[in-house]
């Protein structure tokens, strides 16, 4: 409370409420409001106080600062908006004079990657959304709050909840002191929104596609699986699988996502760790809506819709034809005859470089357009993978042979025979060009010999290395379209890699299906907000991953200086700090004002 003389009578100003849940004991009363009388004052204590007190002290004078601001509306070269009879005040208190050895920062935080991210929230008009659906306003703050610590500071919720109190300047963009929202409510704000899914995923996109002003004609499918820490019995959903993260020591759990050919998100779905990958897709696609191709419309264009081979099994093919899609899938046929004489040059926009060779092909059978693809790239990977794969087989084979004469090993003829067999298991794609051949002793059990050598040469396994065949429907896209084309696909690899390394969906710590769905989709969430502003940069030819923004914009800062005027007064400046050149570059690309938030004057 402040007390002030009006006339011949005292009142009584209330400068913070500090809410129901003060809990300092009465006897510290005195002493906590006369530290933040010293802060406030910039007045040295005399004593060393709690910590805990010393604590609220800061806040609190903090909070009384803000609620005692004045925006000053910058203009150019520093001049303020203000007008007519109020600017000779305005005057008096923009210039003063000032004891220098008295100027201190403080109070500061980042404002940087919040303030893009903030703005392009609102563009895409979540918030409208979030009340549409219910939210209250604590859930809406808690949802904008998790939204932007997922994409800047990715961490766990009580992580999340301690950097948006104390260390990010989101508050000061959107009004909401998060000091006064609960650890709880960032928790169960995941649950809230993953129980509208489908709508925020809908209104999302729609927004998406009025921003940029295109139309889907490209759907992107495919599937990844992250792993657990922990056990999570309680999680319905996580099994043993085959993990593309090579945890088979832990369980895991399905994400499917579709999306267009401009990498925003359709749809996404979350299966079981062992899910078979081609099973998920006819469910995925007839919960997209995507309408079939109308015959009777001749100007109709239909969904061209992109899978790799995990999913191309015929079944799902056939499912497509039947409604009316056109595709581009991986083939799963192992015949790979390429034609060297026969292939084109497949070049990447204007550029001489060539990237692919590819030879276009009809199959007779079926009506399909069949593009057998060469890459140089992929040729050299894929020798290098078999060379590697050969030189481990042999050495198995190899240590059982020398085995055979040392005390110890595996040397039973039975033994031996079931050990080339599991290493036959284990390396099927060479094997198949080795025979071998396991001599027994004629007088006892043991073996005494293994020989193997090439039944055929591997040259032949080499002269397909680099070659993948396309499948598709569609009659009129040239080699360098379909390519390009079914190369969208890496968009969906790029999306995975982002989710699990920037926006830490990986590894997953939560032990119950509610919370890893939530956890999942708020990841998936913040990762369409970025995807938003990434691909508005790059229209604008600024080409960084989301880890160089967040990078480039750390260095922006909201800080308090605080001065002694001659006066008597303490002046305290609360504004963010000048963009760097970088940092403008990407303001005005996204369109966004160079000041993060407002510039206020608190005398005290």
């Amino acid at each position: 409370m402040e007390s002030l003389r009006v006339g011949d009578k005292v009142k009584k100003i209330t400068l913070l409420n500090l809410g129901s849940d003060f809990g300092v004991e009465k006897r510290d009363w005195k002493i906590l409001s006369d530290r933040v009388d010293d802060i406030l004052n910039q007045t040295p204590s005399l004593f060393e106080m709690d910590k805990t007190l010393e604590s609220l002290a800061q806040q609190y004078a903090v909070k009384i600062i803000a609620s005692k601001a004045k925006v000053i509306n910058i203009t150019k070269e520093g001049d303020d908006a203000s007008s007519g009879e109020n600017k000779s005040k305005d005057n008096e208190d923009k210039y003063k004079e000032i004891d220098t050895t008295t100027v201190k920062n403080s109070d500061v935080k980042s404002i940087g990657v919040e303030n893009i991210l903030y703005e392009t929230i609102k563009e895409l008009e979540l918030v409208d959304k979030f009340k549409e659906l219910g939210l209250t306003n604590i859930q809406i703050n808690s949802a904008i709050g998790t939204l932007i610590a997922k994409a800047t500071k990715p961490s766990s919720e009580a992580k999340a909840h301690k950097w948006l109190c104390s260390k990010s300047a989101i508050n000061e963009l959107i009004g909401c002191d998060y000091n006064k929202i609960s650890s709880n409510s960032i928790y169960r704000i995941s649950d809230k929104l993953y129980a509208n899914r489908e709508e925020i995923e809908e209104h999302l996109y729609a927004k998406q596609k009025e921003i940029f002003n295109y139309k889907e004609t490209i759907t992107l499918y495919d599937l990844t699986n992250t792993y657990f820490e922990g056990s999570a019995k309680g999680v319905e959903r996580a099994k043993r699988g085959r993990s593309k993260e090579k945890r088979s020591d832990a369980p895991i759990i399905t994400l499917g996502v579709m999306l267009d050919s401009s990498g925003f998100v359709r749809k996404s779905e979350i299966f079981d760790g062992n899910v078979s990958e081609g099973k998920t897709f006819q469910e995925m696609l007839d919960k997209l809506k995507v309408p079939a191709k109308d015959k009777n419309l001749i100007n109709t264009i239909p969904s061209l819709v992109v899978v790799d081979a995990g999913i191309a099994t015929q079944a799902n093919i056939d499912y497509l034809v039947a409604n009316g899609y056109e595709y581009i899938v991986v083939s799963r046929k192992r015949d790979k005859s390429f034609d060297e004489t026969k292939a084109k040059p497949v070049k990447l926009n204007n550029k001489d470089e060539v990237i692919v060779r590819a030879q276009k092909v009809i199959n007779k059978e079926t009506g399909e357009i069949e593009l057998f693809v060469h890459s140089q790239d992929r040729e050299l990977k894929e020798a290098a993978m078999q060379k590697r794969v050969q030189d481990l087989f042999l050495e198995k084979l190899q240590y059982l042979k020398d085995g055979l004469v040392i005390k110890g090993r595996t040397k039973s003829y039975e033994k031996v025979l079931e050990s080339i067999g599991r290493h036959k298991g284990k390396y099927p794609a060479i094997s198949q060009y080795y025979s071998i051949i396991t001599t027994k002793d004629p007088d006892g059990d043991n073996a005494i010999d293994i020989v193997w050598s090439e039944k055929k040469s591997l040259d032949n396994k080499s002269s397909i290395n680099g070659v993948y065949c396309l499948r598709s429907n569609s009659t009129i896209m040239d080699e360098q379209t379909m390519w390009k084309t079914y190369t969208t696909l890496t968009d969906l690899e790029a999306v995975f890699k982002s989710l699990k390394s920037e926006l830490g969906l990986r590894p997953i710590f939560h032990q119950t299906q509610s919370r890893v769905d939530g956890h999942l989709f708020i990841t998936l969430l913040a990762y369409s907000i970025i995807h938003t502003i990434r691909y508005k940069l790059k229209r604008k030819d600024i080409h960084h991953s989301w880890s160089t923004i967040r990078e480039i914009l750390s260095s922006q800062v909201r800080v308090t200086t605080s001065m002694k005027c001659r006066d008597g007064s303490i002046l305290y400046i609360r504004q963010s700090a000048e963009p760097t050149q970088e940092e403008k570059k990407i303001y005005d690309a996204l369109g966004i004002n160079h000041q993060a938030g407002e510039v206020t004057h608190t005398y005290v």
